[in-house]
């Protein structure tokens, strides 16, 4: 019985740990491109060990597969992205970028979707997300609090990322998924999972008791 209270309490400590940062407003995030939450054909997940991770993504067909992610914002508030990417010839270096839109808009040169990367070619780079016309360079996102879905489509075959890094710092200097210590994607998943662990814990102190 006291071991079972002794888990609990600690669980309970464990559980207040997220929510205490989390309400300090941590406004950075960095995840792997891999660690999408749906994924469109033929955009598919490759391997290279000079990746985050040792994993990228990438399509080998132009204008077709995309990647999604949930994204939890804890402020509303105006936010930079940078991808760490790889072009190679001047012709495989550009993405589309939407948040909360099942529609990329039009192949143009005037699409704020369309994210032209400006990195050496063969090499790993950060290069901030930027946007054709409106889009600006880079391109700021106006996201409110909560869950949003960002998307990433290929625009151009063979253009390859591997991880993501958001702030609301335009002068920030990114951080690599595999390196960054900050919050998940998405807390309140987390807290969920704590909420079951909880659970499971009470459970057990009762069939003791």
């Amino acid at each position: 019985m006291y071991r079972a209270l002794l888990s609990l309490t600690c669980l309970m400590f464990m559980m207040l740990l997220p929510f205490g940062s989390y309400a300090k407003t941590d406004d950075e995030l960095a995840f792997e491109a891999e660690d999408y939450d749906k994924i469109g054909a033929p955009m598919v997940v490759a391997e290279d060990e000079d990746a985050s991770g040792g994993k990228y993504i990438k399509s080998p067909q132009g204008r077709a597969g995309w990647a999604e992610y949930e994204i939890e914002v804890p402020d509303d508030g105006q936010y930079y992205m940078w991808g760490m990417v790889q072009e190679h010839d001047g012709v495989t270096d550009s993405f589309f970028v939407t948040f909360d839109l099942d529609d990329r808009g039009e192949d143009n040169d005037t699409n704020e979707n369309a994210w032209d990367m400006g990195g050496p070619v063969d090499l790993w780079a950060w290069d901030p997300v930027s946007g054709r016309g409106i889009g600006g360079d880079p391109r700021m996102f106006d996201l409110d609090v909560g869950i949003h879905t960002l998307r990433v489509w290929t625009r151009e075959n063979e253009s390859w990322l591997d991880c993501i890094y958001m702030s609301t710092e335009q002068t920030d200097i990114p951080i690599l998924a595999s390196e960054f210590e900050g919050r998940e994607r998405m807390e309140t998943r987390k807290a969920v999972d704590y909420v079951g662990k909880l659970a499971a814990v009470w459970g057990k102190v009762k069939t003791q008791d």
